[in-house]
């Protein structure tokens, strides 16, 4: 996915890795975040816990494999009690200089099927 943000990279990066501001806009619309746990440093980790509109909270949680602020972000994603199609994915973020602007580009793979891919896009 490569998106343009209207924001400097920084203030893009910070949103990215600040627990309070990554709680504003993690996952899909009408989900919460209340709790964020973040090690931000490579061999650190994170878990996040996500609150459905109805429904029973859950945890994502990974380990940061590169942190180079704020150009790159790299890290492992992985659900506590995965669905037995799920499996660990690397993401990467890459956060291009535009000035006032910035292109975030993102990836992420390997998932285990089409489904859960597509799970990913919509969130």
């Amino acid at each position: 996915m490569q998106r343009v943000v209207p924001a400097p990279r920084e203030r893009v990066f910070r949103a990215c890795t600040e627990p309070d501001q990554l709680a504003e806009w993690w996952g899909p619309a009408g989900f919460t975040a209340p709790s964020i746990e973040l090690d931000l440093r490579p061999g650190g980790n994170y878990r996040i816990a996500m609150q459905p509109p109805a429904g029973d909270l859950f945890y994502l949680a990974g380990d940061f494999r590169e942190v180079d602020p704020p150009a790159q972000l790299a890290y492992t994603f992985r659900w506590e009690d995965p669905d037995p199609d799920d499996q660990e994915t690397v993401v990467t973020l890459s956060f291009g200089d535009l000035g006032q602007s910035t292109e975030l580009v993102l990836t992420q793979r390997a998932f285990a099927t089409e489904g859960r891919r597509a799970l990913h896009e919509q969130g």
